[in-house]
Order: structure tokens, then C-alpha cells, then sequence
């Protein structure tokens, strides 16, 4: 499971929180994807993480003692905002089909998507999504 874990740390602990981190090996099922700082006073942090019960027991006593934590279990969508980026409909369609999205969820979200894409401005492209949002919602139960 992949969570982000937002950190800010008491100023008034942290030498024991920088040893505290130190000290001894770290758990085997904890993989690090990013470690962020936020610029601006407090002072606070994102850890971007995957890992098991160990690795979750292990963040809440190196960090959570040590400030104020909160951990929210995250999806990595990268690869579809990615897809977008490039403005490529078939690698979205195919990083859903990696996901098990069925083929028909797939149709429905390259329709929005196919539809922004084809927009010769924001405003059009916005007045397309609600036009879809609202024939999606006039769709018969199970359609």
C-alpha cells in the first residue's frame, strides 16, 4: 500500500528526532518514493512511502512522536496525468487497461477526455465536460 505522510516536527525535539531516525535498521518492507520539504514556516515535510504494518509502526514512532504526522493511504496516478500531459488518449486508454478497468469504463473516460482534447479553448472544453457529466447522469442505471 502507498501512503503520503504530511510531517511537522517539533523544533524543540529535533536532535531526538534526527537520531531517533538513525537508530538502527530500518524496516525491510518501507520503500521510499519521495521525501519533501515544504518551504515556508512551520517548518514540514511529505513522505511519500509503500509498505506493510512494520513499515507503518515504524513512521508513527520516528516521526509521530516527534511532531505533528498524519498518513493518508495515496493511489500513484502518475502515468495517467502523464498520458494527458502529452495529450496521448491511447496511453491513457492503455495504463487503464493495466489497472482492470473494464472496457466500458475505458469508452466513458476517453469520451470526456476525447472531448477536452478536441476543444478550441477552456471554456469550450469545460461547457463539453458538463454536457458529458449531464448525459452520464441521464444514463439509465447500469447503461
Amino acid at each position: 500500500m502507498m501512503y503520503a505522510s504530511r510531517f511537522r516536527p517539533d523544533p524543540a525535539s529535533t536532535a531526538e528526532f534526527l537520531a531517533g531516525l538513525w537508530q538502527g535498521p530500518a524496516p525491510s518492507d518501507l520503500v521510499l518514493h519521495r521525501w519533501l520539504y515544504f518551504e515556508g514556516e512551520p517548518r514540514q515535510m511529505l513522505l511519500i512511502w509503500e509498505g506493510g504494518e512494520t513499515a507503518r509502526a515504524w513512521v508513527e514512532e520516528c516521526f509521530g512522536r516527534f511532531g505533528v504526522l498524519t498518513t493518508e493511504t495515496v493511489t500513484d496516478s502518475t502515468p495517467g496525468l502523464a498520458a494527458c500531459l502529452d495529450r496521448d488518449l491511447e496511453g491513457f486508454g492503455q495504463w487503464l487497461r493495466e489497472r482492470s478497468t473494464p472496457e466500458e469504463e475505458i469508452a466513458r473516460q476517453l469520451d470526456v477526455r476525447r472531448r477536452g482534447l478536441g476543444a478550441g479553448s477552456m471554456d469550450e472544453a469545460r461547457a463539453r465536460g458538463r454536457a458529458w457529466a449531464a448525459e452520464q447522469a441521464a444514463r439509465p442505471e447500469g447503461a
